[in-house]
């Protein structure tokens, strides 16, 4: 069962280490959040220009939250 945040994606602003993006990705799949930059470390060595793209189209499209 999801918390108030379970309309969507999001940003997490109050976690954030650049723009949000890993933690409120992190915080709607109720993983940690060092698994969500992990996998978007891989995936920028992996896929730079693509992974680049997604990671600034869902900084500039999502919505922001903060979590107390």
């Amino acid at each position: 069962m999801r918390d108030i945040h379970s309309n969507g994606w999001f940003l997490d602003k109050s976690n954030r280490a650049v723009a949000g993006v890993c933690a409120g990705l992190a915080s709607y799949y109720q993983q940690p959040k060092w698994l969500m930059r992990l996998l978007a470390v891989v995936l920028l060595f992996t896929l730079p220009g693509l992974t680049l793209l997604a990671y600034i189209a869902a900084a500039l499209i999502l919505p922001a939250r903060r979590r107390f």
